[in-house]
């Protein structure tokens, strides 16, 4: 249960006693519990990378539940231990049993632009190394995904582009 939720019903509740006197202490109980249950904070949400975002999502999309995914990250993990997933979920077993269980939010990567000689590099399809530079005045032809890219992916596209990305500044 989250907190609007107890907040809702408790708003709904009302004495229903013969007594006057009852439903006023019923009432005012109500109120107090009220007042202290809207001073609660929000439980943070637990922050994960996006290949734990993927692994979460992969299962959801062919119907797992919670302890199916934690299971499976389990298994996967045992099979493949070199796996970027794996190798991350060696070291953060409870967080994302965490996660899984109780939400949580994808940590944002950093993006970086490419520009040599004033040209964009912008990444042709998404999750392939097909590239090439464009002029800046092509760029509004292209979506921001497409020369918005994380490090992974300019060094995926080729290293060598690597020293000449800059920090995308977040809006």
């Amino acid at each position: 249960m989250i907190k609007q939720e107890l907040i809702g019903i408790l708003e709904g509740l009302e004495g229903d006693s013969f007594i006057e006197k009852y439903n006023e202490g019923y009432d005012q109980a109500v109120r107090d519990c009220l007042i202290a249950v809207k001073q609660l904070d929000e439980p943070k949400k637990t922050v994960l990378p996006k290949k734990a975002d993927d692994f979460i999502k992969e299962g959801e999309g062919i119907g797992s539940d919670k302890v199916d995914i934690i299971d499976s990250a389990i298994s996967f993990a045992r099979a493949m231990p070199n796996d970027e997933f794996s190798l991350w979920f060696k070291s953060n077993r409870d967080l994302f049993v965490d996660a899984v269980s109780n939400g949580y939010k994808v940590k944002k990567e950093q993006l970086y632009k490419v520009v040599i000689d004033h040209k964009y590099l912008v990444q042709l399809f998404s999750g392939r190394t097909d590239a090439r530079l464009v002029e800046y005045e092509e760029l509004t032809n292209w979506h921001d995904s497409a020369y918005k890219l994380t490090e992974s992916v300019i060094k995926s596209i080729d290293e060598r582009y690597w020293p000449f990305a800059v920090k995308v500044e977040e809006a």
